[in-house]
C-alpha cells in the first residue's frame, strides 16, 4: 500500500487542486501559509512522490498522475485485498464488528452497491 507523509500528503493536496505546479510555486505556496520551505526539502518530497509512483515532472511542472477520488479508490482496493482478501463481505463484517445488520442496513448496501435500483 502507498503510504504518504503528512508532508507529502499536504504536496498532493496542493498538486490535486492544481493543474502542476514548478517547485517555486509549490515553495512559494507553503510559505503563504507559514511553512519556510527550502528547495532542496521540497525536492526530496517530490523525488519521493515520484518513486512512489504519484506524480511526474513535466518539463519543470510536477503534476499529479491520479486525480484524489482515484488515489483514494486505489487505497481502499489494497486495504481490501491486504486485510480483508478482498472481500467486501469480510470487510463489512470486520467493520460491523460482528453485530448483525439491520434490513434497513442492508438495503441501503444493496442500493450503494448497485444491486438495487433507488425506490
Amino acid at each position: 500500500m502507498i503510504t504518504l507523509s503528512p508532508t507529502e500528503n499536504e504536496i498532493m493536496e496542493v498538486l490535486w487542486k492544481s493543474e502542476g505546479m514548478t517547485n517555486n510555486e509549490i515553495i512559494l505556496y507553503f510559505k503563504e501559509r507559514g511553512k519556510e520551505w527550502k528547495r532542496q526539502t521540497t525536492n526530496t518530497f517530490l523525488t519521493r512522490l515520484i518513486g512512489k509512483g504519484l506524480v511526474t515532472k513535466t518539463g519543470h511542472k510536477y503534476m499529479t498522475n491520479y486525480t484524489k477520488q482515484e488515489f483514494e479508490r486505489l487505497q481502499t482496493k489494497e486495504i481490501l485485498d491486504s486485510m480483508y482478501d478482498g472481500s467486501l463481505t469480510n470487510f463489512i463484517s470486520a467493520l460491523n464488528g460482528g453485530r448483525q445488520i439491520t434490513e434497513e442496513e442492508a438495503k441501503e448496501l444493496e442500493r450503494l452497491a448497485g444491486l438495487r435500483e433507488q425506490g
